[in-house]
């Protein structure tokens, strides 16, 4: 690829990745809740998924996995009924903590249930594969070997991935520090509107139509 598709490539990443979704509120959520330190892993989980989804892509598995429409359903399913599990956990968690299960661990304990819960948000939504699959292959040059194209492409979304999504869990840490610190009011509000953001996230999900 010459630089003005690698540039092309770049911005459309970034426009997908700035645009308000349900891993964008886990970002944001968890920079509020816990610090951008322990945010980054979350942003790690949410890397680590969408890298898969590039390299499932490259590979022409996604192209294969979108062939079957009731594999993708069920993806679907188990994606949108995460984010409403996860959006029941986010209304009621406490402001000290956000929870990913029944048994409420603390999170600065056991800061992998941070990477685990961002990693499933992100893979586990079927039309984040489906764009993956329509994106990549208009980046791929087949007359030239496919792997360093892949490896420059995911590091390019990986650079940009992160940078947002931390950008993001940083912002929202300042915000705390400014307007209410570790205890105040707005936090707990803010868990509560994300919960229900997650929820709708969620049933939207749900109730879309077919993926294929």
């Amino acid at each position: 690829m010459n630089i003005e598709q690698y540039v092309t490539y770049a911005v459309i990443i970034t426009v997908l990745l700035v645009s308000p979704g349900p891993s964008v509120l886990l970002s944001i959520n968890n920079g509020l809740n816990h610090g951008k330190k322990l945010a980054a892993l979350g942003v790690l989980g949410n890397l680590a998924a969408f890298q898969l989804l590039l390299i499932i892509s490259a590979t022409g598995l996604g192209a294969v996995i979108l062939t079957f429409s009731e594999l993708l359903t069920y993806i679907k399913v188990i994606g949108a009924g995460y984010l409403c599990y996860l959006g029941i956990k986010v209304y009621r968690s406490p402001v000290s903590q956000l929870d990913t299960d029944g048994s409420q661990p603390s999170l600065h304990h056991q800061p992998w249930l941070i990477f685990k819960q961002a990693f499933w948000v992100t893979s586990m939504n079927p039309k984040a594969l489906i764009f993956v699959s329509a994106l990549l292959p208009q980046f791929i040059n087949p007359t030239v070997s496919l792997m360093p194209q892949v490896v420059m492409l995911c590091i390019i979304s990986a650079l940009i991935h992160f940078t947002i999504y931390f950008g993001y869990a940083a912002l929202a840490e300042k915000v705390k520090q400014l307007v209410g610190g570790e205890k105040g009011r707005g936090r707990g509000r803010f868990n509560k509107v994300s919960g229900v953001t997650f929820l709708i996230f969620g049933i939207v999900l749900g109730l879309s139509g077919s993926t294929t």
